[in-house]
């Protein structure tokens, strides 16, 4: 089953930049899927394309079978709300709020029942439990992009997008993430990621090369 499917997607910015050319893809259920290729190569684009924070100017995208331009800003929101969820490069944490309270903010958007106790078994497999009443000026790189990952997945989705996720980290923490990204994708979760460090590559079972805005390959990672 495809989760993710693009059809002859392309991308034209009101300033005339051009971020996609025809892009045909299927992101497939349970897959660990990376995208790579240089900066302006199209990378951030198709993500935000992939979890309807953005419309193609051509072509469409399938989410989950759903054909995102045929919803209202308010019907999008509310299909998106459970099933997909965003990583960035910049945490985006709320700074008054403590890692606990950051996760259960989203939850509670999100509408997940029993939030509390979910929160806390999230903590535990991240590695936050000693940081769980910290806020985010108290925790390093690495700690932060944790909790932000936990933020997204306390609303239990069914695809993660992460967009350079591990931009702002060091190699230690890099491979970190991605051990965590593999681990979460062995237990089923469907991801995208999206990155230029050529040495993740083995950590994806495919690989889709962008550059100026065009598939240039796409292949087997493992």
């Amino acid at each position: 089953m495809a989760v993710v499917k693009l059809e002859r997607v392309s991308k034209v910015y009101p300033d005339g930049t051009q971020a996609l050319r025809g892009v045909n893809l299927e992101v497939k259920e349970g897959e660990f899927l990376g995208v790579m290729g240089p900066s302006g190569s199209g990378k951030s684009t198709l993500l935000h394309i992939m979890g309807g924070l953005d419309a193609p100017t051509e072509g469409r995208c399938l989410l989950m079978g759903k054909d995102l331009s045929k919803m209202s800003e308010d019907e999008l929101a509310e299909f998106r709300r459970r099933r997909v969820a965003f990583v960035f490069q910049f945490y985006y944490l709320l700074e008054d709020f403590t890692v606990l309270e950051n996760m259960l903010v989203a939850a509670r958007i999100a509408g997940v029942p029993d939030a509390f106790t979910k929160a806390k078994k999230l903590l535990k497999f991240l590695r936050l439990e000693h940081r769980a009443d910290h806020k985010p000026a108290q925790l390093s790189g690495g700690e932060q992009q944790r909790a932000a990952i936990g933020r997204a997945l306390i609303t239990e989705p069914k695809l993660l997008l992460a967009d350079e996720p591990t931009g702002n980290l060091d190699s230690k923490e890099t491979r970190r993430i991605f051990e965590l990204f593999k681990r979460l994708n062995e237990e089923g979760l469907t991801l995208v990621v999206a990155t230029h460090d050529e040495s993740l590559a083995p950590y994806f079972n495919r690989v889709v090369r962008l550059r100026d805005g065009e598939v240039e390959g796409i292949y087997l990672s493992k």
